[in-house]
C-alpha cells in the first residue's frame, strides 16, 4: 500500500503514552519493513525529529536513524503556496473526516498527491 505519512503518526510510534500508539506502530512497522511506501512533504523530517527531541528522552543520533529508516525509501515532496491551497481544496470539497490514523490532512495531502505524475 502506498500512502501519506502524517508526522503525528511517526511520533506517536515512538511513544508509548500516546492514544494511538499501537495503530500508529503497526503502521509504521510496515513501512520500516517494506510492506507499505510512503509519501511525506520535505517537512517531514524536520516535524519529527523536533517533535521527538522535545518530547522523549531519546539521544539525537537514534532520533536521526529513526527518521533516516522512515524516508530511506518514501517519496518526498515539496508543499508551495498552490499545492497548499489544492489540498485545501480537496479537503473542502471532499468534506474529509477521518479518525486518527489516518488523519484529514492525511487524506487530503494524499488525494492531491495522488491527482499528480508519479515520478520516474
Amino acid at each position: 500500500m502506498r500512502y501519506v505519512l502524517d508526522a503525528s503518526i511517526a511520533v506517536a510510534a515512538e511513544k508509548l503514552n500516546e492514544p494511538i500508539h499501537s495503530a500508529a506502530r503497526a503502521r509504521v512497522d510496515r513501512v520500516l519493513s517494506g510492506v507499505d511506501e510512503i509519501c511525506v512533504p520535505a517537512i517531514f523530517a524536520g516535524e519529527v525529529a523536533s517533535a521527538l527531541t522535545r518530547s522523549t528522552t531519546r539521544s539525537a543520533v537514534d532520533i536521526l536513524a529513526y527518521v533516516r529508516a522512515l524516508l530511506a525509501d518514501a517519496e518526498v515532496f515539496t508543499i508551495g503556496p498552490r499545492a497548499a491551497l489544492a489540498i485545501a481544496a480537496v479537503a473542502t470539497q471532499s468534506r474529509l473526516r477521518a479518525p486518527m490514523p489516518p488523519t484529514s490532512g492525511q487524506r487530503a495531502a494524499w488525494g492531491w498527491r495522488s491527482s499528480r505524475p508519479m515520478p520516474s
